[in-house]
Order: C-alpha cells, then sequence, then structure tokens
C-alpha cells in the first residue's frame, strides 16, 4: 500500500505538471499563429505594427520562462528520490511542495505563498517530505481561512525543525486515525493543529 500511494502521489504531480506545459504550449502556439499572420499580411504590403510584434515576443518569452521555471521544479521532484534519507533543508523541501501544488491552489482560487522563514534541517526521506508536505497543503486548501491564502514557512521550533503552515480556517483538531496523521508518523514527524495554522515538526537530527 504505502509504495501505491507514492506511485500515486508521482502520477498525480506529473499529470499536473504536464497539464500546465500543455498550456504553455498553447499559449506559444497562438502567438506563433499571430506572427505567421503578421508575416502574410506583411507580404501583402501592408505596414507591420512594431507594438504587435513586440507584445508577441513578449508573451513568447513569458511562456519560455515559465516553461523553463515548471520543468526546474519536476526536475527537483525528481531528484528527491535520489536518497532515501539525509539531512535536508526544509525550506527548500516546503518551497519545491508549494510550486508542485500552486495549480491545483489555482483551480481552488487560493493562493499559496512560501515564505523565506529559517534555514532548518532534517533528516528525512526528501521524496516523502514533499508528499506529506503535498497532503497538508491538499488539507489546507479545502479549509482556507478568509483571505484564502495559506503562507508555508520553515522555523526551528522548541520541539524540533518544523514548517507551519498558516492561514487555515478555524482550528479543528485532527482525528488521531486521520491518513494525514498515520502518514506523518510513518515518516517520524508529528502534526500540531492550532489556531488558525498546521505545523509538521521532525526529530532534531
Amino acid at each position: 500500500m504505502p509504495a501505491n500511494d507514492d506511485l500515486r502521489f508521482f502520477g498525480t504531480v506529473c499529470a499536473s505538471v504536464s497539464h500546465e506545459l500543455k498550456n504553455v504550449l498553447a499559449v506559444m502556439h497562438e502567438q506563433a499563429g499571430l506572427l505567421g499572420d503578421l508575416a502574410l499580411m506583411a507580404e501583402r504590403g501592408m505596414p507591420l505594427d512594431p507594438c504587435r510584434l513586440a507584445a508577441a515576443a513578449d508573451c513568447l518569452l513569458k511562456q519560455v520562462r515559465r516553461g523553463d521555471a515548471i520543468l526546474t521544479n519536476i526536475s527537483r521532484f525528481a531528484h528527491t528520490t535520489d536518497a532515501s534519507a539525509k539531512p535536508v533543508d526544509l525550506a527548500e523541501v516546503a518551497s519545491l511542495a508549494v510550486a508542485l501544488c500552486r495549480r491545483r491552489a489555482d483551480l481552488r482560487q487560493v493562493c499559496l505563498a512560501a515564505e523565506p522563514g529559517q534555514a532548518v534541517c532534517a533528516a528525512v526521506d526528501p521524496f516523502l517530505a514533499v508528499r506529506l508536505l503535498a497532503s497538508c497543503l491538499d488539507r489546507a486548501m479545502d479549509a482556507p481561512g478568509a483571505e484564502k491564502t495559506i503562507r508555508v514557512a520553515a522555523a526551528d521550533s522548541p520541539d524540533g525543525p518544523a514548517v507551519t503552515l498558516a492561514g487555515l480556517a478555524g482550528d479543528a483538531a485532527i482525528p488521531d486515525d486521520d491518513p494525514l496523521r498515520a502518514l506523518a508518523a510513518g515518516l517520524g514527524a508529528r502534526l500540531r493543529r492550532e489556531a488558525a495554522s498546521l505545523s509538521v515538526i521532525w526529530p532534531r537530527p
């Protein structure tokens, strides 16, 4: 079961990334068509509008940067499987989880913000840490606060290195038999639900 759940998570991330890349390609295809139309108009003697050319070029450059960012994140995600357990920067793990969940957040009209936080490390499996934080983000996006903004930051709490998701609605406790709590326990972490926040806390390295 755990292996199947891990594979399902990997597939979910890949499916989301493929949708994002197809959107990038769709916009680029549209702009390429526009440039083709402008070239045809120029062949027929119609004057070119520099503003339209500049706008098309700017749009294409934005999509190239967007596509590059998407591919960079999926590459970072793929490399989380390189080692099963090692000291990792929790701020880096948190920012990657936020990046991978951004499309799902957009669909729910929720804003995700990865804040700088502190440079703290925990000895964790990077892939499973991303999976746990993504699951926590999914839970948070189901019940965001009034601002509909979930802020994510790493910090060295008194109980150990932690990643906190702030901006949740209320302070509903997470039941002991909740799968999210079981997932955290399986990674040696624990959850702490407080007013408008959810924290994942790992043992000190």
